[in-house]
């Protein structure tokens, strides 16, 4: 094999693994659950915030909040909290979870779209749409148009 086809082939790989690496970090998703799913309290300890793409650095989950409402449905509330000095533009989606942690289907798996002001707080709340539900995971991830 020769010299100059050697070093066109890693080349290309290594433009290839950079490219498959960088569109990597774009689609990740940060998630917010509470710690115990059976936890009924109206400030549940939450299990972790994941945030990719750079959002752990800008923004900080302030607080959870659920309850019920009519007929027994989960009902939430979560602050998010920009920390930056920049606008944020994020997506995001509720899932809803029954006792034995599997996913509800329902309408609220559909991606919404959020800008967060440099220092401002946005609230994200929800009612599930059936009863039963006893947690929850709010997805986030940078948004794709911003």
């Amino acid at each position: 094999m020769n010299a100059p086809n050697t070093k066109f082939s890693i080349l290309c790989f290594l433009l290839t693994f950079l490219f498959i690496a960088g569109c990597a970090e774009k689609g990740k998703v940060g998630t917010v659950s509470k710690e115990n799913p059976q936890d009924k309290s109206s400030h549940p300890e939450m299990k972790k915030v994941e945030f990719g793409g750079g959002l752990e650095k800008v923004i900080d989950v302030v607080r959870i909040t659920q309850g019920k409402a009519d007929q027994d449905l989960l009902r939430i509330q979560v602050e998010l909290k920009n920390i930056s000095p920049k606008e944020v533009n994020v997506s995001h989606r509720l899932e809803w979870h029954d006792q034995e942690g599997f996913l509800v289907k329902d309408t609220s798996l559909v991606w919404k779209a959020l800008m967060i002001r440099p220092g401002e707080s946005k609230m994200i709340e929800s009612i599930s749409t059936r009863p039963g539900v006893t947690a929850f995971k709010l997805k986030i991830q940078p948004a794709k148009n911003p």
